[in-house]
């Protein structure tokens, strides 16, 4: 009797099938969403929401905000699918911090060098409500849990705009002028928690993968067929929208090898979703380098619906 044994690995609580071989998406589909989505209309809107926060008559005039593209646009990942724009009105004159990593005579030094803010977040957030709610009315502008949804006219895509004050998180602190930290970005959402935040880290990361060098100019190409991929198994009902943010996809696959990148899309796609499927939640990063992946955070990705979009994923792969 000829006996078939299946073997899975067990690892940090997790249980791995056999790693995937047959290829059932076809190539020509594959590289239809490899494409990038367009870029003409989403640059009109975001410089019409810049001209709202930046004219004359707006409150945040010559306040120094430094405004800012995040998420697909950004990172020219965007696909077709992709319905608005992330803008953050960056206000750098006030910031929070994080001095965990600080000893003790140093938390103090910073202390005694920074008084509280003259111009706080929930300043910047009613000038940044007033300015657009002035510019396009009343009726097109209105706040989420995370951000300002603007609607900026006929022909042009809605935006997302966040408000935010600078965020240090603090490595070693002597003065003002000598110390290291990570910059990022601090706001709230709607219930008040505090969210941090490294969008340019993350811009700035995207772009040295995707060099030639590394990828070969084939990470961000493939993280449009990944995001393509999610947008068809919520699109049929597999997966929801929320449990697999275009956003996390990214960072999960910015932790594989560059070397995989090289081969043909119905080569690396099954070997991306086999090495994101084996490695450990613990050794998953964001793509800004400072952020684990995988936790309970406002800006993580949970293990359930990390291994739900896997599972589907894999499921999809091996039956299309």
């Amino acid at each position: 009797m000829i006996r078939t044994v299946v073997f899975c690995i067990l690892f940090d609580n997790q249980v791995f099938p056999p790693t995937m071989k047959a290829m059932a998406i076809p190539s020509a589909q594959l590289e239809t969403w490899s494409h990038q989505g367009g870029t003409t209309i989403s640059s009109t809107a975001y410089n019409s929401i810049r001209h709202a926060l930046t004219k004359t008559a707006s409150p945040l005039h010559g306040r120094g905000v430094n405004i800012f593209l995040q998420g697909s646009y950004a990172n020219d990942t965007n696909i077709h699918a992709d319905s608005d724009i992330d803008v953050v009105v960056l206000y750098e004159g006030t910031f929070y911090k994080d001095l965990t990593s600080l000893p003790l005579t140093q938390q103090q030094a910073h202390e005694a060098q920074f008084g509280p803010p003259t111009y706080s977040w929930s300043d910047l957030n009613r000038d940044v409500l007033a300015a657009l709610r002035s510019h396009y009315g009343h009726a097109a502008v209105n706040p989420g849990n995370k951000a300002i949804k603007v609607q900026t006219g006929a022909g042009r895509m809605t935006a997302d705009v966040i408000p935010a004050v600078q965020f240090r998180r603090y490595a070693t602190f002597t003065d003002p002028n000598n110390l290291t930290a990570h910059w990022g970005i601090h706001f709230f959402d709607a219930r008040g928690n505090g969210i941090n935040n490294y969008p340019k880290y993350h811009i700035e990361r995207g772009q040295d993968k995707n060099r030639q060098e590394r990828t070969r100019g084939r990470y961000k190409p493939t993280v449009r067929v990944l995001k393509n991929l999610r947008t068809h198994l919520v699109e049929s009902g597999v997966l929801t929208r929320e449990s697999a943010p275009s956003y996390y996809v990214e960072c999960a696959l910015h932790n594989v090898p560059d070397h995989v990148f090289h081969a043909q899309f119905s080569e690396s796609v099954p070997q991306i979703l086999d090495h994101l499927w084996l490695t450990p939640f613990k050794n998953l990063m964001s793509q800004n380098g400072v952020v684990p992946l995988i936790g309970v955070g406002h800006t993580q990705w949970t293990r359930e619906n990390y291994t739900a979009f896997l599972t589907a994923a894999r499921n999809a792969w091996t039956s299309w």
